[in-house]
């Protein structure tokens, strides 16, 4: 790259979720299972500050039902890296947030509405009435934690004012809106990006991609991004902000990739500092490219005009927001 960057490293506790949301392609999931705790070992140990900004425990899953889930929180903490988990909140047991609270930096929360009947059509399988029960537990532990996720796409726009008024009575006010990615074409989306733009001025919600600088700065992060383009003109600065790897420490091509039909190496054969470099040439052609729309969504607005607020662990530009799968 042109000017140095980090990425996010997104590691995967478990493909299994007791939801089945409208955004996510479970029907491309067929593998089941959980992360050892020798694979994340093997993970955080080639993990450095200089080229990784934040650890994310996500992946296409619910990592709080991980049976070991205290344990990966544990071993995932890495001096000078940020480190997070990504959850619907559906397990938020006191433990768990507990668990949370002791261990990681960040809480993702991924959210679509507080009208009920918006909700059940995006978390399909999720209790309303429970989820939001475990969201205020959560906001009363450690709201300065946590981040919103506000998911789901144009079906949540029509209430995204009442929601967004009410995670602000709970005291969660650091909300992210996100686009509707189609996970590499298995799923189906339609890119509101005009409704969008006017819910986020009016609703004082700052776009989610306007955070993904990739580890620079937004300047830095568009001239890396003609500089990739120069290397291959299919290259997508989405996928090269972020690594992922799932439970059986393959790392995938892409974090849009459900069906893992583009893993490019194992964290037992493969450094991942190599496999970001290696990876530039790839991205944009790789099999889960095929009818993507997250490169056409990143070259447009509003991700160079998208207002992010800076938050207390985002006030430098090596602390910029990526890519989440949830």
């Amino acid at each position: 790259m042109l000017f140095s960057r980090k990425v996010l490293i997104n590691i995967e506790a478990t493909p299994s979720c007791p939801a089945s949301c409208s955004m996510c392609p479970r029907d491309a999931i067929s593998d089941f299972g959980y992360l050892k705790l020798e694979t994340m070992e093997k993970i955080v140990a080639q993990v450095e500050p200089d080229f990784v900004w934040e650890v994310d425990l996500g992946g296409r899953g619910e990592p709080t039902t991980h049976p070991e889930f205290h344990e990966l929180l544990r071993i995932m903490a890495k001096p000078g890296v940020t480190t997070d988990v990504t959850t619907t909140g559906v397990t938020f047991t006191d433990k768990n947030i507990a668990a949370c609270v002791d261990h990681v930096d960040v809480i993702r929360l991924s959210v679509s509405s507080i009208h009920q009947p918006v909700f059940e059509k995006v978390h399909i399988g999720l209790k309303y009435e429970k989820i939001w029960r475990n969201i205020a537990a959560l906001a009363e532990a450690a709201a300065e934690k946590v981040i919103v996720h506000l998911v789901g796409g144009p079906v949540i726009y029509d209430h995204l004012h009442e929601t967004a008024a009410h995670l602000r009575t709970l005291g969660l006010t650091n909300l992210r809106l996100f686009p509707l990615w189609n996970r590499g074409g298995d799923v189906e989306s339609a890119l509101s990006n005009q409704r969008r733009k006017q819910l986020m001025t009016q609703l004082d919600i700052p776009a989610v991609e306007g955070d993904y600088a990739t580890g620079t700065g937004k300047f830095k992060w568009f001239m890396n991004t003609l500089y990739g383009k120069l290397q291959n003109s299919q290259y997508c600065p989405v996928g090269d902000g972020s690594v992922s790897i799932n439970y059986k420490g393959e790392i995938l091509g892409c974090f849009q990739d459900f069906g893992l039909t583009s893993n490019v190496g194992h964290i037992d054969n493969h450094r991942l500092r190599d496999v970001i470099h290696e990876r530039v040439t790839r991205l944009g052609r790789m099999p889960v490219c095929e009818g993507c729309n997250v490169n056409k969504a990143a070259l447009r607005l509003p991700m160079f005009t998208g207002r992010a607020k800076a938050t207390p662990l985002e006030n430098n530009d090596d602390k910029r927001r990526l890519p989440i799968m949830q």
